[in-house]
Parts: structure tokens; C-alpha cells; sequence
């Protein structure tokens, strides 16, 4: 699964000008807020519904002819949860954060379908992802970032919720694939499905359905790196982390060598 990310020093305006197939507004909202610990909204006290702690990850939906920017609220709130964190019937949380691909039948769990079947894919957009090693106790936390874009572009669905407060927003969850051999090799058994370029990008907003099927699959490994990170990262929302100086300082350069007006290196 994937259940942490981090969104760090992106702007819109360098998010299109990379996925320059999009069309874009004729103008932008504020730029994603930088957060290096992101993890799926959630309640501080489990007994107290007003510590809700909502959060956001940056997305880009399809309307009326654009590819628009926006703010939705993970994870994937379903119709029957009535705009509160999903729970059964004992009244425990079921995790929508993730919405695992499946080999047969359906495609996806009866909750996703609507949106599914409705077209509500978009695209997902953050600097890197965690990921922990099962294998060991305590588990090690690992930033998974690419090697050859500013940032991953994450295959979403979404639906709109309204929220306890009245507020209207959308809300998300990020779809899973089986690993390839660089998560594997963390000891992960899932990857969020990864679009490889604008391309993908593209066909995956605006495709049939059996195209953008097509583009759920592991990532390929040569593009994939991986780095140890500290275990603060684990504590949800914790942003005091000290995160290796090459990956934040690689994510920077690369917004800045993808950025408006600068072509792609040749190496």
C-alpha cells in the first residue's frame, strides 16, 4: 500500500509545464502546501470526532474541457460514510486511502466502482512516497523517488464529499499494483500505480477505459531510487524530520530543470 507521502516544493505552473499535454486554467490556485510527512486524514482521539485532522493531496481532474488543479482530501470518502472517515458496522476505520487493483473480475472493491465507472480518475501528484520494510522489527522507513522526473504522477480515484461542516471537496484514493524488484527489495509487497511520463499522464485523465487499464502495472526498476530515512517519519504529521539533504535538494533542482521554458536532458 501506499500510505505516507511527502509534497515538497511543487508549483503548479511547473506541474503543467512538465505534463505539457494537459490543458491548463488560464490561471492557477496557490501552489501545494509543503508538507515532508503526509499521511491520510485522521482523528487525533479516536473518541472525540472534533480532532479530525484532515489532509490534502494535490490532484489534477478533468472538466468541462480542462485539466484542472485541486486539493482533495485523502483518503476516498465513500457515498455511505456521509462525509466522515469510513467505518464497519463495529464501528472500527476502514482504511480508503489505497484501492488495490484486481487480477479478476471487477477491477477494483464495490466502493471504488462508482467512481470508476463514472471516469473520476485523476492524476496524483507528490515529490515522493514511503515505504516500510516488513521484514525487520522496527520496520525501516524508505523515501521512494524518481530518478528521471521532478515528481511522481500517482493514477487516482476521486468522488466529491461534503464534509460534517458543510464544505464540499474531493476526496481521493491512490490505486495500488503488485511491486517491482526495487520495492520488493525494501521488503514492500504493493506500489501505488506510477504513470511513467505526460503521456501516460494524459491517456490516463483522458483515455477509454481499457487504455487506461493498460497503465496500471509495476514501475519499471531503472527509474525507481530509494533511500533510508529516520524513524520520525512513522509519527503521522510529524514534519520535524531530518530527510537526507540529497533528496530534498534533488527534488528542487529537478522542479527547476523541468520547469517552464527547459527541455528535458538528452542524457
Amino acid at each position: 500500500m501506499c500510505g505516507k507521502a511527502s509534497v515538497s516544493h511543487l508549483s503548479w505552473s511547473e506541474i503543467y509545464a512538465y505534463a505539457s499535454s494537459l490543458k491548463a486554467p488560464a490561471a492557477f490556485p496557490a501552489n501545494p502546501k509543503s508538507r515532508i510527512n503526509l499521511s491520510p486524514s485522521r482523528l487525533r482521539r479516536k473518541s472525540e470526532p472534533d480532532s479530525m485532522v484532515w489532509e490534502t493531496l494535490p490532484v489534477i481532474h478533468s472538466r468541462e474541457g480542462q485539466d484542472l488543479p485541486a486539493e482533495a482530501i485523502w483518503p476516498f470518502i465513500p457515498v455511505y460514510s456521509e462525509g466522515r472517515l469510513p467505518t464497519n458496522k463495529q464501528g472500527r476505520l476502514i482504511s480508503t486511502a489505497n484501492a488495490r487493483l484486481r487480477t479478476e473480475g471487477r477491477p477494483f472493491a464495490p466502493t471504488f466502482m462508482g467512481a470508476w465507472g463514472a471516469g473520476s480518475r485523476v492524476l496524483v501528484i507528490v515529490s515522493w512516497f514511503y515505504e516500510f520494510d516488513s521484514r525487520v522489527k522496527p520496520q525501516i522507513p524508505y523515501a521512494v523517488f524518481p530518478t528521471d522526473a521532478p515528481f511522481w504522477m500517482m493514477a487516482g480515484l476521486a468522488r466529491p464529499t461534503t464534509l460534517p461542516d458543510g464544505s464540499r471537496h474531493m476526496s481521493v484514493a491512490l490505486i495500488t499494483v503488485d511491486p517491482n524488484e526495487v520495492l520488493k527489495s525494501v521488503g514492500h509487497h504493493r506500489s501505488p500505480a506510477l504513470l511513467r511520463d505526460p503521456k501516460e499522464a494524459d491517456v490516463w485523465l483522458h483515455g477509454q477505459k481499457p487504455e487506461a487499464l493498460r497503465l496500471l502495472r509495476p514501475h519499471e526498476n531503472e527509474t525507481m531510487g530509494v533511500e533510508a530515512v529516520p524513524m520520525g517519519i512513522k509519527i503521522p504529521g510529524n514534519q520535524d524530520v531530518d530527510i537526507p539533504d540529497f533528496l530534498d535538494t534533488t527534488k528542487k533542482n529537478q522542479a527547476r530543470n523541468f520547469g517552464p521554458g527547459r527541455e528535458r536532458s538528452a542524457d
